[in-house]
Parts: C-alpha cells; structure tokens; sequence
C-alpha cells in the first residue's frame, strides 16, 4: 500500500503554495540494512519529482497521480511492480484518488494486467463512466483506454515472493503481506481519502481500518477539539486493541505534517514550497506501548510490555508529552520519572522472578528495562567479550566494551568535558567507606589508580572509562560503596544518584553539543552502583533500524535495540493484564470536608492526598481548555476584570443569583457573576476571530450549600454563529476534557470517587453515550420534559416551580429533582434542556418565537444538574431593550453600552460558561462543590490565605 496526499492554495501573490506528504505503507518487518535504504531512495526519488511538478505549476491531483505512478513503478513498495501476492499466488492490485475540493473519487480494484491503476483510477475520476470498477472489467478498461497493461508476473519481486512463501505457514501479526483472493484494500484507501478535505491518508491492515473507520474518527476527535495528533492517536486506539498495524499521515492547517503510528516501520516523506528539497525517512512507531499491553499509567508515564521483546517481560516506559531529551526535563520531572521505574522494577522482579532488571534509554521519551533471567542470588561477573565503538550513533546504546582508547583521545574528551563541568585540581579523593576496600571504582575514588576524573562533588564522582563504545561515555559512581542493582537502592541514595545522572547528562551533552545522552543501569562487570552514560553523537542521516535477538537469559550486555515481534500477541495481552493487577493502584482518598473548619483548611490542604489531587486535576483543567480553544478553535483569551457595573443577571426576572455588591474606592459596583458581557464585547474587537475565552472567577451572594458556593469558577466562550454551533463546540469540550483526563489520570480519579465506588462509567462511556446520539448529547425542550410521565408532580415530589408565586405566566423553572428525574429518564447521562420560558432565564438571551415567551438556550444537565449554560444572543439593540422591559430590569441605563454594541457592529454569537466546580464534582462523582474549591470564598466564613 502507498499513498500521498497534497494540497495547493494560490495566494494573493498567486504564488502556490504547497505541502505535500508521502508514504510506502507501514510495516512489522523491519527489513536489513541494504532495503532500508533503498526504501528512503526510492521514496525520495519520488518526493523530488514531486518537488519539481509542483514548482512547475502541477495541480495537487496531477502531483498525486505522478507519485503514486512512481511507487508503482518501483520494485521497493507494495503497489505495482513489487505488491505482495494473494492467497494463491496472484497478484490483485488497487487504486484510488479523491479529489477534496469536489469531493469526488475514482477507484480500482482487483485488477491482474493494468501496469499503474492509479492512472486507471484518474481515468474514473475525470471521465467516468463509473466511479468504482474491479476485476476483469476494469483491466479491460484500462485497455480500451489504451493504458499500458502488463503480465501479472511483471510485480513479482523475489522479496515479495519470499514473503509469500514464508507466510503460507508463519502469518506475521498485524500485518498483510499477502492478501485473500479478491480482497479489496482499496476500500481502506477511499475511506481514509474521504477526509481529503483535511489531507488525511490512512495506511495499514484494511479490514480494521474499515471497521473502525479510522479516517472518520480522525476528523470527528479534531472536530471536537483535538489536536490533529491526538486525533490520530486516539483514532487508532481500538486498531491497536485489535493487534493490527495502522498508521495514520496527515497535514495540518498550517502545512505540518503528522504521523502516527502503530507499526514498526512507516517510510514516509515530505515537502513543502517552503523547503529546497523533500525528506524521506523510515518512521519508527509513535506508539511504543498499545493500550492492550499496558501495566501502568500516570499523567506522566505509559508503561508496559513491548510487543519487540528482546527478553521475557522486556517493558517500555514512554513519556506520554512530548519529550525531545530525557535530560532536558525539569530535575523535578526526572526525579519523579525515575522513582516511578523504580516502583515498576519491584513489580517486575516479583512477577518474572528475577533478582534484579537493567534500565537502558538512548535519552529521549522512552526508556527500556529488562528484566535480567538466569541470574543466582550470589553476584557473579558477567560479560559478553563484545567489542564495539562507534563514531556516531548507530540507532542503539549498549553496554558492550569498547576497544581500548589511546591516551591522547582520552585527555582531549576529559579536557573537554571539564571545561563544562568545571572540574579542576585538586580533586577530591575521600571515599566513603575502609581504606581496604579493593573494588575498582573505591580505588578510583581514592586516586590510588590512573584515571580521567570529569567531574565530582561531596558525594559523587564522574569519571571516562578507558573502553569506551562511545565518545565521552562516562561511569558515574557513588563515593559510598552501594550495590551494583540501582534499580533496587534506598530511597534517599537512589534519588542523589538521579539528581547527579540528570546532572552530569546535561554537562555531556553541552560539552559535546549533542540534544540527548544515553543512560545504563546493569551493573555485572563491577559490583558497585554505577550509571552509565553516554553522549549521543548525531550522524548526517538518521541511523538505519535493526532487530536485536531475543534471549531467554540474560548474557552479559544491554541494548536500547528492540528484538523480533511477539509471537504469541495473546498471551502478551494475558501477562499484562495479571502483572497489571500486581502494581499498587493509587491510594483511596476521600474529601476531608476541611472547608468546615475554616482554622483547620489552610494546613490540611498542604497535607491531605485530597486536594493535591485536585490541584494536579485543576491544573489539565485549564491547559486543556486553552488547547481546546486556542490552538484547535483558534480562540484568543481574553483578560477580564472582576468587577462590573452591569451583572449579566441583573435583578429582575429570570435571574438565577443574587448580585454581590461591593465599594471599589467609593464607587459603588458589582463582583461579577460572569464576564459573558465582557467576551461579547471582546468578539467585536477584532475581525475575523471566531471566538474568545476565559477561565476565570464568579461571584453570587446567595447562602453556600452543595451546590452553590460565594466564589467559583469559570470557563466561559463566545463564539460567532449559531445555537447549534454553540452546542456543537460545548459538546466538543467535554468529550475532549473527559478524554484527556481518562488518559492522563484515570487510575487517579478511580481512586478519589467521593462515592467509594470507584466507578469511571460515566466517564469511560461518555463517548459512546455521544455516538449514540448522533455524536452529541440529546436535547428535549423544557416543555416536552414536563411532560414526561417520571417529571409529574406528586404530593411531595415538586418537580417545577414558578419564577414567581404570584404569577404563574412569568416563567417556569426545574426544581433540582426535576433535573435529577430527567437524567434518570436519559439513562443518567447528560441531556441539553432547550427552549426554557423566557421569563425563568437572564433578559441577554435570544427569542425563539414571535410573541417572546421562549429562549433560544440550554442547559446541559450532568451528574447533579446543571453543569453548563448556553445561549445565543440578542442581535438588535432594539432586541436588548425589549427584554429589558419584559424582565422588568432596575436600572436599565446601566445596559445602555449593552444595546450600544450592538449598533456599532451586530452580530450573532453564542456563548456559554461551565461551572468548574460543578463539572468536577461530577468526574469524582461527588455531591458538594464545596470540596472542589482549594482557597474557598463563602457567606460568613474567612480562609486564608
């Protein structure tokens, strides 16, 4: 399979500007040396005619067809002259072209003689007749169009037909080497080609690509707020629980291309009108640990089993951010890194049985440890006799020796690694430990042997080891004399020795001006804790994959190298799961409920397990809010202030808080309840934004309780459209917030439900829930929820009450248990209530009907009740006097600026805020908001700070 997808636009200049992206189809065979580069050739090769067409005014499609002709023509791909081979030998090709600006397509498929079928499918595209046509008839079209057709024998290559052979008795998991007889990948293709609009192309096993829609997914998670990568990521989700290799190629807005990928090996290239040349790589995997291996997560680490073991539990720990250099993370963030391998090394021990496990990282998102099998309880010196050195990286560190280096090169890299470090006579030669200590590394310490000492302070020492594999690797040692199994130190010891390897690291990579350095714990040549690092030198081109062998014991080195793929996928599944269960989950915490006791709140929010949670929960809170508007949406943040001379629910009918009134340097004013009015203003600053945002605080003057507190918080929008876009972008918020949280801080939140239960249901299922309905949450107008059989009054069961007791015509609202008996109606899921009596809402809200008796807003209804408030605005001035008078508002001059903007720009926009607190207490399945808040603000009581 081999795709491309491009995409031209003219600028006022009418200058094109174009991107483009390539690929050779994705792969668990990870080829030898020789085909890999072949592979980056050929597809290179064809990104530089590519290249060239496009600088010579090519059309996107003209581009498309050109290299996708090229990929055909090239024996190294899996399309044309080199496909692999079905079932029974033969082989079946395909093809398909979508043009995103018309949204048509032409497809292929089946085809035995036709010698390029994407030039086939052009034909369908542009001429017709069809738009789809397989097997015989289509080769015969191709000939009557007089398009060159060839033997079926032309795409054989000896390598596909290797594979052939091989795969009769041995089929490799997740991938499709060779194919059923009249099985259609074509279909995979137009699928993903269906998102041409958002230059998307889908490469890998077809049949879960279909089944899953990945493509589809894709565009629906971006559409709800997700970044193209994450998109992509969680679209592959479920291929990857299935075992199969999927990868996903797309360009963003802004010309960026993406991928992501399950598979071991994705050849991909791009290019740009911005860029003197293409580039072509073999992309590694984007996912080193499938959800179905995992055995831990936390919003900082992926952990679990690789699915390329190099031995028995080989496992994989992937920072879940993106994590350019180990060594460049905060000391904080390495520190806690580390102490989390160190917890997931006991585990491992324990499950495999082992005495103790290496831990070896090139240095950047991903760490490997090995659990090291065959090993007595009595420590022994185990080496391979494997010597070797490399100049540059070669893709991989290990722990071989090195020849032995001259003198000379010696003094040079500690020469200069000193002048970094700082490192200068005299040096310190204390050991912590008997003069008769005869240990190598002790002697070392002592200055009793010749050495190239880098680096050291009170209680660690850094020194070259004169056999080294790498320039500049360097042995970093304790001056107490601890065991070899660092992995396996005390506490306090393991942590300085970290806190020094994050040091030291940063010094090599300075000195030899390198982006990461690769970190080994092992520990069998010398039996005393030592790290080993070693500088990552960076060659011309990016080094070439290889396959390390897998080994049942353990045989005297470690390798960042991953071995052959798991051939038993299944049982892989099965370990994960039972070492799973063996790693301590999270403490079970409950909210103190330390509000109560304004004396005791201030200390136990800086002791309780309670509220660190909840600051940590916060936290993502915010900066995926800011990531949802800013840089999917494009909103921009708007700095509100805190006061206001116009609330946005004035007293007056519909108003649903009591105003908090305040003297601000002697001048009367309002804490605001909502700075809505300050985002609409906003909006109108700057064409052509498409909305603005806020988190920030609220204020309401009522009486605190479960549900209502004196200062909380907001996130509030506003956007340029309609009530259904508005809905649109709320639903997309929650589902993309819950996701990230789930993925970040799920074993976290099952910990904390206020209720014991530990149940995420309502959180795992809410993507579902959505599906079900269409994509969205279900709506019911307040009037149908009336008149549903569970929202009828009884004697004691108040489900609705009037906004006012005197006047039954003023507007009706629900009554909490109302909105209680309606979730339950839904299943307890959340549900839009839309088109309340106008009279029971805030005056801003729009009309839906002539005679003024409606709103155009919602509430969407979660957990509890209420979570989130939506409403589309009045566009007249004239409209916002109207409503002003029907709700009867005290000071009507006050909305004077109100009505104003909207005759100096009228817009349509809609808005909507989500309590915080609310929202939180409805992830931790909580019933007081009150224990959501760190520094609460409430009627009668004084917190510091």
């Amino acid at each position: 399979m081999a795709s491309i997808i491009s995409s031209t636009t003219l600028t006022t200049t009418t200058k094109a500007q174009w991107h483009f992206v390539l690929h050779g189809g994705c792969s668990e065979i990870c080829a030898d040396a020789d085909r890999q580069r072949e592979t980056i050739e050929n597809l290179q090769a064809v990104a530089e005619s590519v290249t060239r067409a496009l600088n010579q005014g090519a059309t996107a499609k003209e581009a498309v067809v050109l290299a996708v002709a090229g990929l055909e023509d090239c024996p190294t791909f899996n399309a044309g002259h080199g496909a692999a081979l079905n079932e029974n030998g033969i082989h079946q090709l395909e093809a398909g072209l979508v043009d995103g600006a018309s949204k048509t397509y032409g497809a292929v498929g089946l085809l035995e003689t036709t010698k390029n079928p994407i030039r086939l499918a052009n034909e369908l595209l542009e001429h017709g007749p069809h738009t789809i046509m397989v097997g015989t008839a289509a080769d015969d079209m191709a000939k009557k169009l007089g398009l060159e057709t060839v033997p079926n024998s032309y795409f054989s290559t000896a390598f596909r037909k290797g594979l052939w052979e091989r795969s009769k008795g041995n089929k490799i998991a997740g991938q499709r080497e060779e194919g059923q007889e009249k099985w259609m990948g074509v279909w995979e293709t137009l699928q993903s080609s269906e998102q041409a609009s958002m230059l998307m192309t889908v490469s890998g096993a077809g049949d879960e690509i279909l089944k899953h829609s990945v493509a589809a997914a894709v565009a629906r998670y971006h559409a709800d707020g997700y970044t193209l990568r994450d998109a992509a990521r969680q679209a592959l989700l479920p291929v990857s629980q299935a075992g199969a290799s999927c990868a996903v190629l797309a360009i963003d807005a802004n010309g960026e291309s993406i991928v992501e990928s399950n598979a071991r090996h994705f050849p991909v290239a791009w290019g740009s009108s911005s860029s003197p040349s293409p580039k072509s790589v073999i992309h590694p995997t984007t996912i080193p640990v499938l959800q179905t291996h995992e055995i831990y997560h936390d919003d900082q680490l992926v952990i679990g089993h690789s699915r390329y073991p190099s031995t028995r539990g080989h496992t994989l720990a992937a920072f879940k951010t993106d994590v350019k250099s180990l060594f460049a993370l905060t000391l904080d963030e390495f520190l806690r890194a580390m102490n989390t391998l160190r917890t997931i090394n006991s585990a491992l021990r324990k499950f495999y049985h082992v005495e103790r496990c290496a831990l070896i990282t090139e240095g950047k998102d991903v760490l490997s440890i090995w659990p090291l099998h065959g090993l007595g309880r009595d420590w022994k010196p185990i080496m391979s006799g494997v010597k070797e050195y490399h100049k540059t990286f070669p893709g991989y560190v290990s722990s071989h020796d090195g020849p032995m280096m001259a003198s000379e090169q010696l003094d040079d890299i500690c020469s200069k690694i000193r002048s970094v470090s700082g490192l200068s006579e005299p040096l310190n030669y204390r050991f912590d430990g008997p003069d008769d200590d005869k240990n190598l590394f002790a002697r070392i310490i002592r200055g009793e042997l010749p050495q190239y000492r880098v680096w050291e302070d009170e209680e660690h020492v850094a020194f070259l080891t004169p056999f080294a594999n790498a320039d500049g690797f360097t042995v970093l040692v304790p001056r107490v004399h601890l065991s070899s199994d660092i992995l396996s130190l005390e506490e306090q010891s393991y942590t300085k020795l970290m806190a020094a390897a994050h040091g030291m690291a940063g010094m090599l990579m300075k000195a030899f001006d390198t982006q990461q350095c690769g970190m080994i714990f092992e520990g069998f040549e010398i039996d005393y804790a030592h790290v080993k690092l070693i500088p990552i030198h960076s060659p011309a081109d990016a080094p070439l994959d290889a396959v390390a062998s897998f080994h049942e014991t353990y045989q005297g080195y470690v390798s960042s190298l991953q071995g052959p793929i798991c051939q038993n996928c299944p049982e892989l599944v099965r370990t994960s799961q039972a070492l799973r269960r063996n790693i301590r989950p999270p403490e079970s915490v409950t909210p103190p409920r330390s509000w109560s006791n304004p004396d005791r709140h201030l200390l136990t929010v800086l002791q309780d397990p309670w509220y660190k949670r909840l600051f940590t929960i916060q936290d993502t809170l915010f900066h995926t809010s800011t990531d949802f508007f800013h840089k999917s949406h494009g909103y921009q943040y708007c700095l509100v202030p805190s006061t206001t001379d116009a609330v946005s629910s004035p007293m007056g009918l519909g108003s649903d808080s009591l105003p908090v009134s305040v003297s601000l340097l002697g001048q009367p004013t309002y804490l605001a309840d909502s700075m809505q009015f300050a985002l609409e203003y906003f909006l109108r600053i700057r064409d052509p934004v498409p909305g603005v945002y806020y988190v920030s605080t609220s204020f309401r003057g009522e009486d605190h309780d479960a549900r209502h507190v004196n200062q909380f918080h907001h996130v509030e929008c506003e956007l340029r459209g309609s009530f259904a876009q508005g809905i649109k972008i709320a639903e997309g918020y929650i589902l993309n917030l819950v996701a990230r949280l789930l993925r970040d801080y799920e074993a976290i939140i099952q910990a904390s439900t206020a209720d014991g239960t530990g149940r995420l249901d309502h959180l795992t299922s809410l993507h579902d829930y959505a599906k079900s309905h269409g994509g969205g949450f279900p709506q019911i107008t307040f009037d149908d929820a009336l008149s549903l059989p569970t929202m009828q009054d009884g004697k004691d069961a108040i489900t609705w009450r009037p906004v006012s007791e005197s006047d039954l015509s003023k507007g009706r609202t629900l009554t909490p248990l109302g909105e209680k008996r309606l979730l339950e109606h839904f299943g307890g899921g959340p549900v839009w209530l839309t088109e309340m009596d106008h009279l029971s809402v805030p005056f801003y809200q729009a009309y839906t009907d002539p005679g003024h008796t409606k709103a155009r807003c919602a509430d969407l209804l979660l957990g509890k009740g209420e979570v989130l408030g939506l409403g589309e605005r009045h566009v007249s001035a004239g409209e916002v006097w109207d409503a002003l008078d029907l709700h009867r508002v005290p000071d009507k001059e006050k909305y004077r600026w109100y009505a104003g903007i909207r005759e100096s720009k009228p817009l349509q926009t809609v808005g909507w805020g989500m309590g915080i607190e609310r929202f939180l207490a409805w992830v931790f399945r909580h019933d007081d908001i009150r224990d959501m808040l760190i520094v609460p603000r409430l009627k009668g009581m004084s917190f510091a700070p």
